[in-house]
């Protein structure tokens, strides 16, 4: 509130001048902060915090511990990870000061079931069974492309659930509670066929040379997400992948 104070000046003489002084009185304003903060807060809706989902490891005891990184010949899709390099040789190349990451493929076995070695550990380039691909999503022959090809079944299947997820058949989706429900029932049943063992699904084993960076490990660990890869593991380079990885890089150098 406000309080205005009359005093005459001149000690009380007649025609002087009345001098007023103003004091605002700002309590009761700290109690309308204090309403106003109070009613924000309690029609303030809360965002969420958006996390990224992980998956941890199972804590189940593994009997055969030697067997975990083995998958058949028919599933197995192994995907290297390198840089470019300098023809006969592990120097990196680099265009414009730049380190190129590269990306190869190969199924089944390193050479297939004859093997990329023959008598006295000679070298079969004929054997090689290593290709070149790509993380672009416009490359016919990329890892997209390829994974897709070869998890067709589960990923029919999962887009089906998709559609029926859009469709609202899984619940409701005009409501908060309702986007919840259907999400908590679309995250179980894409869980059970991904686990499906009648499904044809592949093995995914990937690779990587200290050369490589770690950016191109993540896009293609979030290709496994996104294409719902049930199987996949990083493992360590072999004799095997490295002479492949050489002799198909001395053979197209340069393409």
């Amino acid at each position: 509130m406000a309080e205005i104070q009359e005093k005459s000046g001149g000690n009380g003489k007649k025609g002087a001048q009345k001098k007023m002084h103003i004091r605002v009185d700002f309590t009761p304003m700290v109690d309308m902060n204090m309403l106003l903060i109070t009613f924000f807060m309690l029609c303030t809706t809360m965002i969420k915090s958006q996390t990224l989902t992980i998956a941890l490891p199972s804590n189940e005891k593994v009997e055969n511990q030697e067997n975990m990184s083995q998958a058949s010949a028919d599933d197995a899709v192994t995907i290297i990870i390198d840089a470019k390099r300098k023809a006969g040789s592990f120097d990196v190349d680099s265009v414009n000061g730049k380190v190129v990451n590269e990306v190869y493929y190969y199924f089944g076995k390193p050479g297939g079931d004859a093997g990329m070695f023959g008598a006295g550990g000679t070298i079969l380039s004929e054997n090689n069974n290593l290709e070149k691909s790509s993380l672009a999503l416009d490359d016919q022959n990329g890892i997209r492309k390829i994974i897709q090809k070869r998890n067709k079944d589960v990923l029919e299947k999962i887009n089906a659930l998709k559609k029926e997820y859009a469709d609202g058949k899984l619940g409701s989706l005009e409501t908060k509670d309702g986007r919840e429900k259907a999400q908590e029932k679309y995250n179980e049943q894409a869980a059970q066929i991904r686990k499906d063992e009648n499904l044809k699904k592949p093995v995914v084993i990937i690779k990587s040379t200290p050369q490589a960076s770690f950016g191109s490990l993540v896009e293609v660990l979030d290709e496994m997400q996104i294409n719902s890869i049930s199987k996949y593991q990083i493992d360590n380079m072999t004799r095997a992948d490295s002479v492949m990885l050489i002799d198909f890089q001395n053979r197209h150098h340069g393409n």
